[in-house]
């Protein structure tokens, strides 16, 4: 099957954005660029950058109906739109938001983003060890998870990202094809299970307590396996 590519997208939005005040750059990353997008179970992904002292209550309303429109015709579930200050690119984890894409995933964000408008920014970024990372991104699973309840459909999604996350500490890439066959390859049935229900149109097979359990289970076991010094942060 021929996955939908971005050209149309970025054209789109360079033909009907303009410039925007206090928008240093719009890049386009993730699954679209990566191509591996499934339309009606992929998000589009865009990272905003603002100038040093830009209002986002400013720049984000005046972009996103442009960029929801423009992505339509790909049927994403979702038009995400993450942003940042530009100074603090020289650090997210001390300075910003510790974005996935800007820290655990930065590589994956590095080989496939695109810029629609504006600079690129990708030699700003640290690039940081796996130890530095690792600890507070499992912790913040954990809390996430317990910040979830009767919310079927977050737990959904967190359990999929533990899924994924337990593939890419085990060598595989961000595409999905490469994502299922870890998960294939390590015997993890349960992993398996949440990875395809996802793929398959983030369909909601399972019930709360089966999530929990699975999450803070893959959790432990990371921590135990990668026997790195967990003491919290902000990843």
């Amino acid at each position: 099957m021929k996955r939908p590519q971005p050209h149309n997208l970025i054209e789109c939005i360079r033909q009907n954005l303009g410039r925007v005040s206090g928008l240093y750059s719009l890049i386009l990353y993730g699954s679209l660029v990566r191509g591996d997008f499934i339309p009606g179970t992929s998000d589009v992904d865009f990272f905003a950058v603002l100038e040093e002292g830009a209002n986002p209550d400013d720049v984000i309303p005046r972009i996103r109906p442009i960029l929801e429109e423009c992505s339509r015709h790909l049927e994403p579930v979702e038009v995400d739109i993450a942003w940042e200050w530009l100074p603090n690119l020289r650090d997210p984890i001390r300075l910003g938001y510790p974005y996935k894409f800007l820290t655990v995933y930065q590589r994956d964000f590095r080989d496939n983003h695109v810029v629609v408008l504006g600079e690129d920014v990708i030699d700003l970024l640290p690039e940081y060890s796996l130890e530095e990372i690792l600890p507070s991104r499992l912790e913040k699973l954990e809390r996430d998870l317990g910040q979830l309840r009767e919310n079927r459909k977050m737990m959904h999604i967190l359990a999929g990202e533990t899924a994924r996350l337990m593939a890419f500490l085990y060598g595989s890439s961000l595409r999905k094809s490469d994502v299922l066959r870890t998960l294939e390859g390590l015997g993890d049935e349960e992993a398996v299970r949440i990875y395809r229900s996802y793929l398959e149109g983030r369909r909601m097979d399972f019930d709360e307590e089966f999530l929990r359990r699975f999450i803070l289970s893959r959790v432990e076991r990371l921590k135990k396996e990668t026997g790195l010094s967990y003491s919290s942060s902000r990843v």
